[in-house]
């Protein structure tokens, strides 16, 4: 035969003797087997991909919180569906909305769909953190559907026209029966869309436990992060809760699972992580 060199140049050289060995015998190039030997050549890939530069490589988008971004390498990874979860009056909703803030101060565009609250109730609450989100929506850099009654295919034509680059759903409990729903196609056909689309999502949703209880949804399996929130009294000589949040999940980043403390400024919330805690980051 006239060309002896294999189709990938990436395999090892002792796939390329065994694919030799069947050329002599036989006389015939075997393609499936060269693309077999290929799949299962390990040591391509050490030339190609160098795993201290994996970090540098992920796109990550910045909360706009601060405290919290250091406390994943950056921010969450672009395209990832994360489940922000936890009793109710915790600041999963807060927390959602200065994400979709962030975006909005780079002129990334953002859709929030409430399956519990009215876009005017939405927009008043902000106000309380003096965020005119009003301003973003005149711009037609923000979307609200409030008491979202929105089909699938309703939501997959939003996300084609309006290009968002983030999106939250808040709160998705309010559904009849949230594990039938995580299991649909109609959710699947979701999440697939939001990942191709390179769109970073926040899905809420409700626990009624605290951290003390380690349970897991369906949300939290699917996600590709979990994010939980809670709020208890120190001790009974405490007037005021103390708020935590514990990173539970993200993946292709390093965490800590350590609950960790935030307060609730004029400007939202705020997270005061100790230096040694990044030093082991």
């Amino acid at each position: 035969m006239n060309d002896k060199h294999p189709i990938h140049t990436t395999l090892s050289s002792e796939a390329i003797r065994i694919l030799e060995r069947y050329e002599q015998e036989l006389g015939t190039k075997n393609i499936v087997l060269e693309r077999a030997l290929l799949g299962m050549d390990k040591l391509r890939f050490k030339d190609k991909i160098d795993p201290q530069s994996i970090g540098r490589i992920i796109k990550r988008v910045k909360t706009g919180i601060k405290g919290f971004d250091e406390l994943l390498e950056g921010g969450i990874p672009e395209g990832f569906v994360v489940a922000v979860t936890g009793p109710p009056g915790t600041g999963k909703t807060t927390f959602s909305m200065q994400f979709l803030l962030e975006g909005l101060k780079n002129n990334e565009r953002c859709v929030l769909f409430s399956f519990e609250e009215k876009a005017d109730q939405i927009i008043k609450s902000a106000i309380r953190f003096g965020w005119d989100i009003g301003e973003y929506i005149d711009k037609g850099y923000l979307e609200i559907f409030g008491f979202t009654l929105l089909s699938t295919e309703e939501i997959i034509e939003i996300f084609d026209i309006f290009k968002p680059k983030r999106v939250v759903f808040d709160s998705i409990n309010i559904l009849s029966d949230i594990g039938d729903f995580r299991r649909s196609s109609q959710w699947r056909t979701i999440l697939k869309d939001i990942k191709e689309k390179k769109m970073t999502g926040l899905v809420i949703t409700e626990k009624k436990h605290g951290l003390e209880v380690k349970e897991f949804d369906e949300f939290d399996f699917m996600s590709d992060g979990v994010l939980f929130f809670d709020k208890k009294h120190m001790n009974d000589l405490d007037q005021y809760k103390t708020y935590f949040i514990e990173i539970q999940k993200m993946r292709i980043t390093k965490i800590n699972e350590m609950p960790l403390e935030f307060v609730f400024s004029e400007h939202g919330i705020e997270f005061r992580v100790p230096r040694e805690l990044l030093k082991n980051l």
